[in-house]
């Protein structure tokens, strides 16, 4: 069954990588046959997606929910799903240009890292598994729901008010601040390195000079990479006709805040149950954990703007640029937490 699942997550990744060009074009050139077309391309990728979840969870015997393939999986899945919803619900198409790829290249890195099925540790043989670690995940991919809305609507203003150099500029650092991460991050996979535990018993990671050369090359090519991109779509985006290829202002507005009403829910059910889940494992409610506190932190930032979106009337812009603002918070939440400091939620 590993090589059906294999077969259908390479089939789900090609499927992705084609939507992700077919979107593009049809966004540039204002072609909606092109993203006709993206869109059943994107369905058949979501199917296959689908498909491998459940061949996986029928071979183990679980939700696919714990190591950093299995999780990276589910995600991707769930930013496909939210994209769909998006594009069918609020007629933002124009989302599928950050969150398709963004699908990609989680498909992507989670194919690198396949490994079968794993006997998981009794405290996760549980049925909160799939409540608190599959609840986390969907809201992580709701608050990306509204990162792209939010950005789109910060370009769409920009653009309208003539401001096209801002636009530039906005689109080039986004692009290298997340390409220069996710370069990062790949090498920090590729030198994997120790993990062991230090005279007080805490779990901490061992660095040797050459774990962080590879992280360094990592890094710089995510950068060089990034660059180049983000010259090249600041320059297209920045076009004074590209506002008219997005959706209108209160649209992606409300799609923003939307999103982050979905994730903050499903986050706080998720932390909730986690805890719960603690109770009963290790006795504790909560043993502030690094993932565990983050998750919080991120909590109570999304409920922040919800407080002033609605009490000081923080809409539109501000409120885009706190959504923007929002998603390096789980990025580094998801995954840039473990970097620095392992803890029961890392994937070792």
């Amino acid at each position: 069954m590993q090589v059906l699942e294999q077969l259908l997550l390479g089939i789900a990744l090609f499927a992705y990588l084609a939507a992700a060009v077919f979107y593009t074009f049809g966004l540039a050139y204002k072609r909606r046959e092109a993203g006709r077309v993206a869109f059943v391309v994107l369905s058949i990728g979501f199917l296959a997606h689908t498909a491998s979840i459940v061949v996986r969870g029928i071979e183990s015997g679980r939700m696919p929910l714990t190591s950093l393939f299995e999780t990276l999986v589910f995600l991707s899945w769930c930013v496909v799903l939210l994209s769909i919803v998006a594009d069918r619900r609020y007629a933002a198409g124009a989302a599928a240009i950050i969150l398709v790829p963004t699908a990609f290249f989680g498909t992507a890195v989670s194919v690198l890292l396949y490994e079968g099925p794993q006997m998981l540790k009794e405290e996760l043989q549980s049925y909160w598994l799939v409540i608190h670690a599959g609840l986390s995940v969907l809201g992580y991919a709701a608050f990306t729901l509204a990162f792209a809305a939010g950005f789109f609507y910060v370009v769409q203003e920009d653009l309208l008010k003539k401001k096209y150099e801002q636009v530039r500029t906005l689109i080039h650092v986004l692009v290298v601040a997340f390409g220069t991460g996710f370069g990062m991050y790949v090498g920090y996979l590729i030198a994997d390195p120790t993990l062991f535990e230090d005279a007080a018993g805490n779990r901490v990671y061992g660095y040797s000079g050459a774990d962080w050369t590879i992280i360094a090359i990592g890094t710089a090519v995510g950068l060089g990479a990034s660059l180049v991109l983000g010259w090249i779509a600041a320059r297209g985006a920045s076009r004074p006709s590209f506002a008219n290829r997005l959706p209108a202002l209160h649209v992606l507005d409300r799609l923003s805040f939307h999103s982050v009403l979905f994730g903050l829910a499903l986050l706080a059910f998720g932390i909730v149950s986690g805890s719960m889940w603690a109770k009963v494992v290790w006795g504790h409610w909560w043993e502030w954990d690094p993932k565990q506190t983050w998750a919080l932190v991120a909590w109570v930032f999304y409920g922040g703007y919800v407080a002033v979106r609605e009490g000081a009337s923080w809409r539109g812009r501000k409120a885009a640029l706190i959504a923007i603002a929002g998603v390096f918070l789980i990025v580094f939440t998801f995954l840039g937490i473990n970097l620095f400091v392992p803890g029961r939620h890392d994937f070792n």
